[in-house]
């Protein structure tokens, strides 16, 4: 294994998450589903791996709500919660590919979280408050698992699609200013200046804890903690390419995609012109990206292309 010390930060998130499935800490790529002590599949993968990203310092990190599962409520065969790949297989996947090839990024050189790494108990959906409060292997709960997240990857912008991700990002930075875990509200969160489609720096008033900025200071020196861009979250029931052009959905999309150029222009010193197709190694060399997946999002950003966006 590397004695890469930024890619240990990465590693030892995977073994906390996944300290409850023997099989998977043999297996950082999550070749299978989750299974438990006794060999028997868990219920709910924890969609947190290398299929997430590199372990490494990237510079744009991604935070969405709760692995989705294309509608199957739990049952399907697409979606994270079957493909252990997050935004992938369904809409908002097609859509964020959409968006990252927009800024001239592709998942192997990126990582995406979320505020629940499983799919929400009821099938689908974002998560309830008591869901990201329940711990996550031997991490105390989810929200300290984002929490670790956002320090091992040391992104110069966090990108938070929805009001669930923005909430979340903000409390994992601010566990020991709070006697009980909360998520702030929206109204709080704009009250300090956080607006939606534009990249902040992290606002004063909600400043992460003293034990975040040592952990951030020890592992990335005097680099500023990242800019916080809140975006709508890509679903189908936001944004889709079947709407037509003179639509709120395909409007949303644009706003969006421009929003991230916008951002990403600041933190990247520059994006393409054009989407490139993505390559071929890493996370689309996976079977299931292979076998399914690859295919879909194909079609969707082909859809997406023949209306100018």
């Amino acid at each position: 294994m590397s004695s890469d010390p930024r890619e240990e930060r990465f590693r030892r998130i995977f073994r906390r998450a996944h300290a409850d499935h023997p099989s998977c800490l043999r297996d950082e790529w999550l070749m299978e589903p989750c299974r438990l002590e006794n060999g028997a599949r868990a219920d709910r993968s924890v969609v947190w791996s290398r299929r997430n990203g590199p372990w490494r310092q990237v510079d744009v990190l991604w935070v969405g709500a709760a692995p989705g599962n294309a509608g199957g409520r739990g049952s399907g065969d697409m979606g994270a919660h079957a493909t252990r790949i997050p935004f992938g297989g369904d809409i908002a996947g097609g859509n964020l590919d959409v968006l990252l090839g927009s800024v001239g990024l592709d998942r192997n050189r990126t990582f995406i979280v979320a505020a629940l790494n499983q799919l929400p108990a009821r099938g689908g959906g974002e998560p309830r408050p008591v869901e990201l409060r329940a711990p996550v292997g031997d991490h105390a709960s989810s929200i300290h698992l984002l929490r670790d997240t956002l320090l091992a990857a040391g992104a110069g912008l966090v990108v938070v699609l929805g009001n669930v991700a923005l909430r979340t990002a903000v409390a994992a930075a601010r566990l020991q200013e709070q006697p009980r875990i909360t998520l702030p509200g929206l109204g709080r969160l704009e009250d300090a200046g956080l607006e939606r489609g534009t990249a902040i720096a992290w606002p004063p008033a909600l400043s992460p804890d003293r034990a975040f900025l040592d952990a951030w200071s020890g592992a990335w020196g005097r680099a500023p903690l990242p800019r916080l861009l809140w975006l709508l979250h890509p679903s189908a029931q936001n944004m889709s390419p079947y709407a037509g052009t003179d639509t709120a959905f395909h409007a949303r999309m644009v706003r969006t995609r421009d929003a991230l150029r916008r951002a990403a222009a600041e933190v990247l010193g520059g994006v393409p012109d054009r989407r490139m197709a993505p390559p071929t190694g890493g996370i689309y060399a996976l079977p299931e990206w292979r076998a399914a997946i690859g295919s879909r999002h194909a079609e969707l950003d082909r859809i997406w292309r023949e209306k100018g966006v």
